[in-house]
């Protein structure tokens, strides 16, 4: 279908028409609206501008410090480092991170902490961690502000053997939301065309090489796309990765009766800690089970405030990145907690390093979550995108959710057009050494096309 944006002459001044596309018919489950399955979505209209508040300390009392952190830029805050976060029941086989060359070189590239085996081959928890997790999601439709409930149901935070049942967390400033009022129904077979007024303007040593002198710097129009960090499950390869999870107390990490467990290791199965990185096995995550996956390198004062300072890693960072996906999500018919609903999310690293289920982030003021592929009810085969950011909000077409076969993924984070993309790529692409500019351009261009099963939503300011 055409996507197409037309200049409108409102009484509030200059506006320009803002395309959500709704592919099929528009059916609402569970208080969330799906149209039709598609193979790609692009998201525009990132505001770029604003701040948010970081913690600065996480009290033995209960008292959570923080300070504002302003952010520009065309993509900001998602220009952040992002962590990558993963629930079961998923299976991954492969995993790649990607930067323009101009942006990351190899001198921020620190080699991983682990032994290889074969080197050669959502909103949080609150005072009582309720086990719901639902999002107010506002947008501007037919010259009307509406919001709606996004719901989404997080992973609980797991107590450290034989501790004591962690208390509840100490009250945070509340984030109101709206009274909540009528879905609207996205229009079947069509593009919603809404206006908006125009804006004024146990720690492993971690080995790092050497710096190498700077390279000239190519340009964003012809630069060579650069894999910084990459993992095989089958080969068992993890470069420039360490994967952690919502286990502190368990060999890493802390764990304390007011906050819970902060991050941990991974151990290599996947559902615990660990005292040491490892490498992911290949391996089923099962139902209600996390992890997430950040770069080898260790954090400095760029990271801003750590709970765990033993396992304090950065993110992937840049106005330009590219992450690649090998997964997935197998049906389990669990129908308890979280049960049959997996997810595949990025979030502002600043959460997880602090407190991923709990008020004391940056989250609720707006730092980032993106969420790629997630299933919004249990069994469900229907999978959402969703940005939680100041101006976010998520596409009501879905992907098709990978029960049988393995896909692989490509979210491209893109400056020069202040975009996302989400694309599902053909099975025989290539994780290799480097992306060619014109692959990830055509990816991120291609929506301009009349080809069914692409989707064009613009956020509006």
């Amino acid at each position: 279908m055409k996507f197409s944006t037309s200049g409108l002459l409102a009484s509030a001044g200059l506006a320009s028409a803002v395309t959500q596309q709704c592919t099929g018919n528009a059916l609402e489950e569970g208080g969330n609206w799906f149209c039709g399955s598609v193979k790609q979505i692009m998201y525009e209209g990132f505001s770029g501008i604003g701040s948010y508040k970081a913690v600065t300390n996480m009290g033995e009392n209960g008292q959570c410090e923080s300070e504002d952190i302003p952010y520009s830029g065309p993509l900001a805050p998602l220009d952040e480092d992002l962590s990558i976060h993963i629930r079961g029941p998923f299976n991954l086989k492969e995993f790649a991170v990607y930067n323009l060359g101009s942006e990351k070189k190899k001198r921020d590239i620190a080699p991983s902490p682990h032994v290889h085996a074969r080197r050669h081959g959502h909103h949080h928890f609150h005072e009582q961690r309720k086990h719901k997790r639902a999002d107010w999601i506002t947008a501007t439709i037919d010259g009307k502000v509406v919001s709606w409930e996004n719901n989404y149901f997080g992973g609980a935070a797991t107590q450290a053997p034989e501790a004591p049942a962690p208390a509840p967390a100490a009250p945070a400033d509340v984030v109101e939301k709206p009274a909540k009022q009528a879905v609207p129904k996205p229009k079947s077979d069509s593009v919603k065309k809404v206006t908006k007024p125009a804006q004024n303007k146990a720690k492993t040593e971690v080995k790092k090489p050497k710096k190498k002198p700077e390279t000239p710097t190519k340009s964003a129009a012809g630069g060579a796309w650069e894999r910084t960090s990459y993992y095989n499950a089958e080969q068992q390869v993890a470069d420039n990765i360490v994967f952690l999870g919502n286990y502190g107390g368990e060999g890493s990490g802390i764990f304390d009766n007011i906050w819970g467990n902060s991050l941990s290791y991974l151990n290599a199965n996947g559902n615990g800690g660990s005292d040491s990185p490892k490498v992911l096995k290949d391996t089923y995550i099962p139902s209600n089970k996390e992890f997430s996956i950040f770069s080898a390198e260790e954090c400095d004062e760029s990271c801003g405030y750590s709970r765990a300072k033993d396992v304090a890693y950065k993110g992937f960072s840049g106005a330009n990145k590219v992450f690649l996906f090998h997964f997935k999500m197998p049906l389990d018919g669990d129908r308890g907690f979280n049960g049959d609903m997996p997810a595949l999310w990025a979030l502002n690293a600043r959460i997880p390093r602090t407190a991923q289920y709990s008020d004391c982030s940056c989250w609720t003021t707006g730092c980032g979550e993106a969420d790629i592929y997630e299933v919004l009810a249990s069994g469900d085969t229907k999978c959402k995108s969703t940005f939680h950011l100041k101006n976010g909000a998520g596409s009501s077409d879905y992907f098709d959710r990978p029960v049988d076969g393995y896909i692989k993924v490509a979210t491209v984070f893109d400056e020069r057009t202040s975009s996302v993309a989400i694309k599902e790529l053909p099975e025989d692409f290539d994780f290799g050494a480097g992306l060619d500019d014109e692959t990830v351009r055509a990816w991120v261009e291609g929506f301009a096309s009349d080809d069914k099963g692409s989707s064009l939503f613009q956020l509006a300011s």
